[in-house]
C-alpha cells in the first residue's frame, strides 16, 4: 500500500534531511521544503497527509503558514505538527489555537517524533472513518441496508472518482471484485444458514480487512466490489488472500445452520495514474472474476491495465 507522504518544512537543511531520512526509514514518504512559501504550495498539490512545520521560517512564519492552510479549503484537513525550538507556552498554546494537532520542540528524540508522527495519522484515520460514518446515516441512498456496506450507485460514482484522482497525482489503484461461488452446509441434515445472514458475515469480514479510506460496496446479489487506492497488484492479491483465508476458515451464522463459504475474485489495478473510466476497470475485473469462478483452483485472478493509447 502506498505509504503517507509527510512535507517537512525547516530552513535549516541538515534538520530536514535528518527528518525526511527518519521518516523514510519507519516507511513513510518524505519531502523537505526550506520555506513557508513552499510549504504552502507543496500543501496545495493535494498529495501531502501531514506537515511538520518549523515556525521560524525565513519568509512567512510557521504560524503563518499554519493559518493560510487552516483557511483553505484544499488544505485545511492536512494534520500539522510544529517542530521547533521555541517552547514557551505562550507559543505552544498559539500553535494548538491556530489548528496544529501536536507540537514538539528541539532539540528532539528522532523516535519520539515518530511515535507523534504515527499517533497524529492514526487520529487522521480515525476522523475519516467517523467522518465518513456519519456521511453513510446521512445518504440512505448509497447504502446497502443488508450490510450496511455502500451501494452499487456509490461505488459507480467514487470508482470514477478515484481512477480520475490517480491519473492526477500518479498513483495506483486497485478494483477487487468478488463473489460467493460456494457454499456449504457443515452438518447437511440441519442444512445451511440464510444468504442474507452470510452476506451480513462477509460483509464484516470485508470491513475487519480494510483500511479506513478503501471503497467497500455491495454490487448486487452476492457480489461485492472493494476499490483499493493507492494499492498496486500485488497489494490487491494480498488483500484477496487475506479475506479468502479468513472466509475459508470461519464457520458463519447461527450456531443452529454452520455454514462455510468460498469466494472467487477478480482484479484489475491501474499502474502509476495508467488508469482507464470507471466501466471499463469494473468490466474487466468481471471478466477476471468470470474467468475464476468458472476454472476451479483459481479462485484469484488479476490483471494490470496498461496505459491507454
Amino acid at each position: 500500500m502506498r505509504p503517507y507522504k509527510v512535507l517537512v518544512a525547516d530552513d535549516c537543511r541538515e534538520e530536514t534531511a535528518v527528518l525526511c531520512e527518519g521518516l523514510k526509514l519507519n516507511g513513510y514518504e518524505a519531502v523537505g521544503v526550506l520555506t513557508g512559501a513552499q510549504a504552502i504550495a507543496r500543501c496545495a498539490d493535494g498529495d501531502i497527509d501531514l506537515l511538520l512545520l518549523d515556525i521560524g521560517l525565513p519568509d512567512i512564519s510557521g504560524h503563518e503558514v499554519c493559518k493560510r492552510l487552516k483557511e483553505n479549503k484544499k488544505t485545511k484537513d492536512i494534520p500539522i505538527i510544529f517542530v521547533t525550538a521555541r517552547g514557551e507556552a505562550v507559543d505552544i498554546a498559539q500553535g494548538y489555537a491556530l489548528g496544529a494537532v501536536d507540537y514538539i520542540t528541539k532539540p528532539y528524540n528522532l523516535p519520539f517524533v515518530m511515535i507523534r508522527v504515527e499517533s497524529a495519522m492514526r487520529t487522521r484515520q480515525t476522523n475519516d472513518y467517523l467522518a465518513a460514518s456519519v456521511e453513510l446515516l446521512q445518504d440512505p441512498i448509497y447504502t446497502d441496508h443488508l450490510t450496511g456496506l455502500r451501494n452499487r450507485r456509490f461505488l459507480l460514482e467514487r470508482l470514477q472518482e478515484e481512477i480520475e484522482k490517480s491519473h492526477r497525482y500518479d498513483y495506483p489503484v486497485a478494483c477487487v471484485v468478488l463473489d460467493v461461488d460456494e457454499i456449504r452446509a457443515v452438518d447437511e441434515e440441519m442444512g445451511g444458514a440464510s444468504l442474507d445472514d452470510l452476506l451480513v458475515e462477509i460483509a464484516l469480514s470485508l470491513r475487519n480487512s480494510s483500511r479506513t479510506h478503501d471503497i467497500l460496496a455491495r454490487y448486487e446479489g452476492a457480489l461485492f466490489v472493494a476499490v483499493l487506492p493507492h494499492a498496486r497488484l500485488k497489494d490487491a492479491i494480498g488483500y484477496a488472500n487475506k479475506i479468502q483465508e479468513e472466509v475459508t476458515a470461519t464457520t458463519y451464522s447461527d450456531p443452529s445452520f454452520p455454514t462455510r463459504a468460498k469466494l472467487s475474485f477478480g482484479i484489475v489495478a491501474c499502474r502509476n495514474g495508467h488508469s482507464r473510466n470507471a466501466d471499463e476497470v469494473l468490466a474487466e475485473a468481471m471478466r477476471n472474476l468470470f474467468h475464476a469462478a468458472t476454472h476451479p483452483g483459481n479462485r484469484i485472478v488479476a490483471k494490470e491495465l496498461n496505459a491507454p493509447n
